[in-house]
C-alpha cells in the first residue's frame, strides 16, 4: 500500500469521523440482511474504537482550552504580583532614600534585608519569584521591622494583596501544569486508539477485497458503499497532496547569482 494511500496518515478527528460512518454504513447493510456474521463482527469493533478516538479528539480540544484558560490566568495573577510588589519595593526605596527623617535608616535596612536585589527578581522564572515574594513577605511582617513601616505610614494592606495574589498564581501555574499533563495523556493514548483503529480498518478492506466473486457487480458496488467514507478521504487527501505537489513544481527558482565582472588587465 503506497503512503499516499494509507489509512493511516490521516488524522485523529478524520479517523473518528470515518470509523462512525464505516460503522453506521455496516449498520444499515445487517438491518437490510441477509446476515453475514464475519461482517457483520466488526460492527462492534468500529463502535469500540471510534469511541476511543472521539474521546481523544475532544478530550484533547477541551484540555487545550482550558490550559489555554490557565495560563490566561496565570498571566493575570503574574502581573497582580508585579505591580504590587513593585509598589511595595519603592514606596520604602523611596523612604529610605528621603534626604532626613527619624526613619530613614531604619528604612534603608529594611529595604536591603527585603529587597537585596532590588526588583530584579521579578524577572525571575515565576515560581521562583514567587518563593521570593514569600520570603519578602516574612521580612516585611517580622516584629522587630514593625515600628518602621508604621513610622513611615506604609500601607500594611499591600502586604495582604501580595500575599493574595502570590496563592493565585501558583494556584494557576499548578491548573496549567495539570492540563498539560492531561494533553500529553490524550495524545498518548489516541496514539493507541490510531493504531487500533488502522487494524480494525485494514482487516475490514481485506475482508471486503475478499467477499465478492470476479464478476458479482452488485457485491462489488455494495463494498464501495460500505468503504466510500474511507475511500473518499483518501482520495482526497491525494488530491490535496498532488495540488501540492504541482504548486511546488509552479515555484518559480530563485535567479542565480550575477558572476563577478573580470578584473581588467593592466
Amino acid at each position: 500500500m503506497s503512503t499516499n494511500n494509507s489509512p493511516a496518515k490521516l488524522s485523529r478527528a478524520q479517523k473518528a469521523t470515518i470509523g462512525r460512518k464505516l460503522h453506521d454504513n455496516l449498520i444499515l447493510r445487517a438491518q437490510k440482511g441477509p446476515p453475514e456474521p464475519m461482517l457483520d463482527a466488526f460492527i462492534p469493533q468500529l463502535d469500540a474504537i471510534t469511541i476511543r478516538l472521539e474521546t481523544h479528539v475532544t478530550g484533547k480540544d477541551e484540555t487545550s482550552a482550558a490550559r489555554a484558560a490557565h495560563a490566561d490566568r496565570s498571566e493575570k495573577a503574574d502581573i497582580e504580583v508585579d505591580t504590587l510588589a513593585r509598589h511595595i519595593e519603592g514606596y520604602i526605596d523611596i523612604e529610605a532614600s528621603r534626604r532626613a527623617g527619624p526613619h530613614v535608616a531604619s528604612a534603608r535596612a529594611l529595604h536591603t534585608a527585603a529587597f537585596p536585589r532590588g526588583r530584579a527578581f521579578l524577572d525571575d522564572y515565576i515560581p521562583d519569584q514567587n518563593q521570593e515574594i514569600r520570603r519578602i513577605l516574612s521580612v516585611l511582617r517580622a516584629p522587630e521591622h514593625a515600628p518602621t513601616l508604621a513610622g513611615i505610614s506604609f500601607p500594611m494592606v499591600w502586604l495582604d494583596r501580595l500575599e493574595s495574589a502570590v496563592e493565585e498564581s501558583d494556584f494557576a501555574l499548578a491548573e496549567k501544569a495539570t492540563a498539560r499533563g492531561a494533553i500529553g495523556d490524550h495524545i498518548s493514548l489516541g496514539k493507541g486508539a490510531e493504531a487500533a483503529w488502522v487494524d480494525v480498518v485494514g482487516r475490514l478492506r481485506k475482508y471486503l477485497e475478499s467477499r465478492a466473486p470476479a464478476g458479482n457487480v452488485e457485491i462489488a458496488l455494495e463494498n464501495g458503499a460500505l468503504l466510500a467514507p474511507l475511500n473518499d478521504a483518501i482520495a482526497h487527501a491525494k488530491a490535496v497532496a498532488a495540488a501540492r505537489a504541482t504548486r511546488r513544481k509552479k515555484k518559480p527558482a530563485a535567479p542565480a547569482a550575477a558572476a563577478p565582472a573580470a578584473e581588467p588587465t593592466a
